[in-house]
């Protein structure tokens, strides 16, 4: 009996494992190179990243230069990637609505920073950027989190030497969050975020870390990755653009180890990068309790077992009810990713129809605010298609 349990417990682990992998992709992704970004593939400091996604069958990976001021082109991509800004890279009031809607529509966005004020009082701005840039995004978008001129600095956990490059441990991740999967170690070079909430913190320093500006003092909390969900949209704020290029993280003979080894590549800063965007266009990875739950009751006593046992086929309603919400979901995301495509294409009639399906799962999921949302969406392309 207790190996009939255990096989049924694996056979929901695998079910979960394998729609997960499922998607209805490619996805399309549009990465940013039009506001006078340090990192880009085009100058070759920022290929590894963006090859590793377009070598797989499930993302294609775009490269954008023109402004960011058009929503209908803007849907036609599951996730859009901002790198820090340059100097000259200040987003237009025309590129931030349009973002905000972008987002507002199921859109899904990742801003990347580094201020970098590490080697001199004034950091050499050609290289780090303006989070004030970024920050005015944050702001348009009505996020309690925003990207600070401070940088995150420790005194014990630094490997390279420089206590800026600061070794990042699977511990300093929100525990159980699908971003912290298989994640072991990271190397950092990161600025901090100043939050507002709790809620939505994915990653810190060390208790003994602080974040530093070199001409403004330090501060105690160090976040630097951090996460928002609005209804079918993801927002991540990530202090580092650095920790995925393929600048070398040293070029210091006696750290062996790392000498010639590009950020990327450095650590699991790959993986990091594999499971942020993974989370951003919603391909969980496989859940932490359900693999602890496999293996806990596999090595239950007996008593334990047939409790167990006894909870699992008196409780199936509740195991059939998550899976099927999990499909309604899987659904719902489908709908509401062909509904942007046939707004981008004037096909309003099509998208009404789509908004109105993606309500009505609404309903059924009993999410009351995404059914009004979608309610609302429904009515506003119904009234395009007449005019």
């Amino acid at each position: 009996m207790l190996f009939t349990l255990f096989m049924l417990l694996c056979s929901q682990f695998m079910l979960i494992n394998a729609r997960a992998q499922t998607s209805s992709g490619p996805y399309t992704i549009l990465f940013d190179e039009a506001h006078d970004q340090y990192y880009t593939y085009a100058d070759g400091t920022f290929v590894t990243a963006l090859d590793y996604l377009n070598q797989t069958a499930d993302f294609i990976v775009n490269l954008n230069t023109d402004p960011l001021d058009n929503t209908t082109q803007l849907l036609s991509y599951d996730l859009i990637i901002i790198g820090n800004p340059g100097p000259d890279g200040n987003f237009s009031s025309a590129e931030i609505q349009s973002l905000k809607n972008y987002t507002e529509l199921g859109g899904n966005l990742m801003l990347l920073c580094n201020y970098n004020n590490v080697s001199s009082f004034t950091p050499d701005e050609n290289i780090t950027g303006h989070p004030t840039y970024l920050n005015n995004l944050t702001q348009a978008l009505n996020l309690p989190a925003s990207f600070t001129e401070y940088d995150l600095w420790d005194e014990n956990h630094i490997p390279l030497g420089p206590r800026y490059s600061v070794e990042i441990i699977n511990q300093n991740f929100q525990f159980g969050h699908p971003i912290q999967w298989k994640l072991s170690k990271l190397i950092t070079y990161t600025s901090g975020l100043n939050l507002t909430t709790n809620q939505g913190i994915i990653a810190t320093g060390y208790s003994d870390s602080y974040l530093i500006n070199r001409t403004s003092g330090t501060l105690s909390d160090t976040p630097w990755l951090y996460v928002d969900q609005k209804e079918s949209s993801r927002i991540i704020l990530c202090g580092s653009t650095e920790m995925f290029s393929d600048l070398n993280v040293t070029n210091t003979y006696n750290i062996s180890s790392y000498k010639g080894v590009a950020w990327i590549n450095a650590a699991d800063n790959l993986r990091l990068w594999a499971n942020l965007i993974q989370w951003a266009l919603i391909i969980e990875s496989p859940d932490f309790f359900t693999a602890y739950v496999i293996v806990a009751s596999s090595i239950t006593a007996m008593g334990v077992a047939l409790f167990i046992y006894y909870s699992y086929f008196t409780t199936s309603k509740s195991s059939t009810y998550e899976i099927e919400t999990e499909k309604l979901k899987e659904e719902r995301a489908f709908i509401l990713k062909e509904a942007r495509i046939r707004a981008t294409e004037g096909n309003y009639n099509a998208t009404a129809q789509l908004y109105k399906k993606a309500s009505r799962l609404s309903n059924k999921l009993a999410d009351s605010l995404a059914e009004k949302l979608y309610s609302r969406k429904h009515r506003e392309f119904r009234e395009k298609k007449k005019s």
